[in-house]
């Protein structure tokens, strides 16, 4: 091809990429999403929505909604949640920007429907559309670390000494300035109101005990490092968590440097169980966990 020809190959194709640019740019106003819409959709959740419902953002990026959405309705968007089971809801509301360029609704939809039944039509305003949702993911909870106000908490010696930690309304305050709480971490991108709990080095145990409640159907621990924690130095060593039910043992080892939610579950628990969850790490230096426990009741 001549010199002549390549330059208006050249110009041709930084025009067609100009146009596309340009066109691009039109269109993009175009999937915006007005105030009045979010309002409608506001009042349409102030009316409907009841106790336990979830507000699931698709894609989950979208994060103006949360500004509009009732503040007694929770929201949940962060990467990953279109395949979260949300077990705790037993209804889910979709509230999806379908137009957006990316969205990936195709995605969204073939990791979330599984298990889910509609509750009617999906309703639109302007570009967002709300949909319900049976959740059939949905498993009621006996007890949870949410009750960490009634729990026992104390730091324990190889030989069974305990040091106890007492609540003073917000946390259990432990020897060596320990405390132990409820806070909001992110792992893993997800967020988690779970325990904060410091292992306090060696093989001294910190331990959180249950009070005795009824029958579970199984019980779930999950555990994992935020990610300003995650440290993957030598110096700094593995956790365990300990899940005890009547003094039977099931482990979750949590590796250093590893960023991800680790998982355990074991089955049914009779009424009156004793119920204690601990953590364990030979080096505390940066050793700070986010734990959540949840006891399932039968369905």
């Amino acid at each position: 091809m001549t010199p002549a020809r390549w330059r208006l190959l050249e110009g041709a194709i930084l025009a067609a990429v100009g146009a596309g640019c340009l066109a691009f740019q039109l269109w993009l106003p175009t999937t915006h999403v007005e105030e009045a819409d979010y309002a409608r959709v506001a009042q349409w959740l102030e009316g409907e929505a009841q106790p336990g419902d979830v507000v699931l953002l698709a894609p989950w990026w979208t994060e103006r909604a949360r500004a509009f959405v009732p503040a007694r309705v929770p929201v949940v968007g962060y990467q990953g949640s279109d395949a979260d089971d949300l077990e705790l809801a037993p209804r889910v509301w979709v509230l999806a920007e379908p137009d957006l360029p990316r969205a990936g609704m195709d995605r969204f939809w073939a990791a979330f429907r599984p298990g889910r039944t509609e509750l009617g039509a999906a309703r639109r305003s302007g570009r967002l559309s709300l949909q319900l949702f049976d959740n059939g993911r949905f498993r009621p909870l006996a007890f949870s670390s949410e009750d960490l106000a009634a729990a026992q908490v104390y730091l324990e010696q190889p030989d069974g000494t305990r040091a106890p930690c007492a609540w003073d309304g917000r946390a259990h305050r432990c020897p060596e300035n320990r405390a132990v709480a409820l806070e909001w971490h992110e792992v893993r991108f997800r967020p988690l109101h779970c325990l904060r709990l410091d292992p306090p080095g060696g093989a001294t145990r910190l331990v959180v005990e249950f009070p005795r409640r009824g029958a579970a159907a199984s019980i779930r621990v999950l555990a994992g490092y935020p990610g300003e924690v995650a440290s993957r130095s030598a110096d700094v060593t593995d956790s365990t968590v300990g899940l005890e039910v009547d003094g039977v043992l099931t482990p979750l080892a949590v590796p250093r440097g590893v960023e991800r939610l680790h998982q355990v579950e074991r089955g049914a628990s009779p009424a009156g169980a004793a119920v204690r969850v601990w953590v364990q790490s030979a080096n505390p230096l940066a050793r700070q966990l986010c734990v959540v426990v949840e006891a399932f009741a039968a369905r």
